[in-house]
């Protein structure tokens, strides 16, 4: 009964999903994610929808849902990260540096750099995966965008008007935004070497 059920799961996700890499141990009901095992029953033992082992609608790969939602929180992540280095990036390091200037253009530079390279390249040495570093480095990538408002709310709050505010859009967008994506592919590259090292030193059974 086991062989049968989950062969015919396997073959229907697979035509489906494009992909033979499936296996009924993967496989949960399509309404409430219950994990089904590898002997698939008629119907869910959580909720009690039917459970048709040859059709993919009633089932779902759950390997699958849970790498898609490792990369959205990543994403969510990478974004969290880029906010708050846009806002402590200007108001902590600019804004510090125009009252007390103890900073130098090289200390404006190093900390961002360091902070968007160096994250997403432990990540991507040290993950199982690549793709949620990639993942978060895309998020990472708002710090643009959240600079970029940090210094409208900063120029807002000493009372410039909207139509007034100092901001070149388009330099941020031909300069800052290419030169912040090289820094976190830069990352990424280093990661990946580190991942690539650390594999080719570990012993082969």
């Amino acid at each position: 009964m086991e062989s049968k059920g989950a062969a015919p799961a396997q073959s229907a996700l697979a035509d489906s999903n494009g992909t033979s890499d499936v296996h009924a141990v993967h496989l949960g009901c399509r309404r409430c994610l219950q994990p089904l095992g590898n002997a698939i029953p008629c119907r869910c033992p959580e909720c009690g929808f039917a459970i048709d082992p040859s059709d993919p609608r009633s089932v779902c790969d759950l390997r699958k849902r849970r790498q898609r939602v490792e990369l959205m929180v990543m994403s969510v992540a990478g974004v969290a990260v880029g906010g708050l280095l846009g806002f402590g990036y200007w108001f902590g390091l600019m804004k510090l540096n125009e009252w007390l200037p103890i900073l130098n253009p090289i200390g404006w530079v190093i900390v961002p750099v360091v902070v968007l390279a160096v994250v997403p390249a432990v990540l991507c040495a040290r993950l199982s995966r690549v793709r949620p570093a990639i993942a978060y480095a895309i998020g990472s990538w708002t710090f643009v965008g959240w600079g970029t408002l940090a210094v409208a709310i900063d120029q807002l709050w000493r009372g410039v008007p909207i139509s007034s505010l100092e901001i070149d859009i388009r330099s941020t967008l031909l300069v800052g935004a290419p030169v912040v994506a090289l820094v976190i592919a830069v990352g990424l590259g280093v990661g990946g070497l580190i991942r690539k090292s650390i594999r080719w030193a570990q012993p082969k059974a």
